[in-house]
C-alpha cells in the first residue's frame, strides 16, 4: 500500500471498534483458509470432510424439507470458522512483533524514549530499528551509526543493541556506540554501569566486559579489538554539538569530518594517513578545520570543492 492508503485504513480502523473487529475477522478467516499452516495444531482438512459428511447425512434424512436446511448448516460452519479465527487472534498477534525505524541525516540529531523508558540520543546519519513494545526475554534494538543510550534498569529483561559485528548487552546503564557502516573501526564507550560485548558469530562468546570509563575498539575487517581507558566527559560531547578528537589519525579524522559535514574526503598521499591530531570542533566551517590541520601539519595540503562537496588531502 502507498502511505496515503495506509493512513486511510488506519483512520478507518480507529473510527469504530466494529471496523477493527471486521478487518481482523477477515484476516483470521483468510489465515484459517491456509490449512497446511495449522496442520501442526489441528487436522482441519479431515475435520472439514467429517462436517460435510454429517451435513449430507442430515440432508438425506430430511429430504422432504427445504434445501435451505443444508445451506443453514454451511452458514453455521462458516460462522464457527470466524469465531475460531477471533479466538486465534491473540495467539497470532502474540507471535507478531511490529518494528519502527528512526533515521537522521547530515546535520540532524534526534532524541526518543522507547517503550520501556530507555532514552536514546541518535547522532546524524544514523538509524535505529526498535520494536513498538518489548515483549520478549530481551529488549532488542539494532543500530547503524552513533547513539547514546540511557537504559531503563530491568534485570529480568536485558537490553541489547545489535550493530552487526557484535551485540552490546546491558541491564541498565549509560553508554555510547559509534558504528557507522563505512567505518573500519567501531567503538563502544561506557559512562555508567556495566556492559558485555558479545560476538555475533555462532559461538556468541563474550569478547569483553566494560566498566565505566572504558572503550572497546573493534576492527570490522580483522575481528581484532582492544580496550582502553577514556575520559567519560567526552562520551556525549557530540550530543552537545561538539566533536572532540584526541590522538586520532588523519584517516580517522577524515571519517569524522565526513559524518559531520557531509563531504566526501579522499587522502591521496598514504604517507600522511598516520599523522595524529587532537581537535575540538564546535560550529566551525569545514574549510576552517582543514586550514587548522594544514597549520598544525604543513605537509598536509587540501583542496575543497563546495559544489560537489568533495575534499582532497595530499
Amino acid at each position: 500500500l502507498s502511505e496515503s492508503e495506509q493512513n486511510a485504513i488506519l483512520q478507518w480502523i480507529e473510527e469504530k471498534d466494529e471496523n477493527k473487529e471486521f478487518l481482523f475477522g477477515l484476516k483470521e478467516a483468510y489465515q484459517l483458509s491456509k490449512w497446511k499452516e495449522f496442520k501442526m495444531r489441528a487436522d482441519a482438512a479431515s475435520g472439514w470432510e467429517d462436517l460435510n459428511e454429517r451435513i449430507d447425512q442430515l440432508s438425506e434424512q430430511q429430504s422432504g424439507k427445504s434445501r435451505i436446511t443444508k445451506w443453514w448448516y454451511y452458514a453455521v460452519a462458516a460462522i464457527c470458522l470466524l469465531l475460531v479465527g477471533f479466538g486465534l487472534r491473540d495467539w497470532v498477534n502474540a507471535e507478531k512483533v511490529t518494528f519502527n525505524a528512526i533515521e537522521t541525516f547530515s546535520g540532524q540529531q534526534s532524541t526518543l524514549i522507547l517503550n520501556d523508558g530507555t532514552k536514546v540520543n541518535l547522532n546524524q546519519n544514523s538509524k535505529l530499528i526498535y520494536p513498538t513494545s518489548f515483549n520478549g526475554a530481551n529488549r532488542n534494538v539494532r543500530l547503524q551509526g552513533e547513539a547514546y543510550f540511557e537504559v531503563a534498569h530491568n534485570t529480568r529483561h536485558p537490553f541489547q543493541v545489535d550493530i552487526g559485528t557484535y551485540t552490546v548487552r546491558v541491564l541498565g546503564t549509560k553508554f555510547n556506540i559509534d558504528a557507522y557502516p563505512d567505518q573500519i573501526y567501531v567503538y563502544t564507550s561506557l559512562k555508567e554501569g556495566r556492559i558485555q560485548i558479545i560476538d555475533n558469530s555462532k559461538d556468541a562468546k563474550v569478547l569483553s566486559e566494560l566498566k565505566p570509563g572504558m572503550q572497546l575498539s573493534y576492527n570490522r575487517r580483522t575481528g581484532e579489538y582492544f580496550v582502553k581507558t577514556i575520559d567519560t566527559g567526552q562520551i556525549t560531547d557530540w550530543a552537545n554539538g561538539e566533536m572532540v578528537i584526541k590522538r586520532q589519525t588523519l584517516e580517522e579524522v577524515a571519517q569524522r569530518l565526513e559524518q559531520k559535514y557531509g563531504y566526501s574526503i579522499q587522502i591521496q598521499d598514504h604517507r600522511i594517513n598516520k599523522l595524529t591530531y587532537s581537535i575540538t570542533i564546535d560550529k566551525e566551517p569545514l574549510e576552517e578545520i582543514l586550514s587548522n590541520i594544514h597549520f598544525i601539519t604543513p605537509q598536509v595540503n587540501y583542496s575543497i570543492n563546495n559544489s560537489t562537496k568533495t575534499v582532497i588531502l595530499r
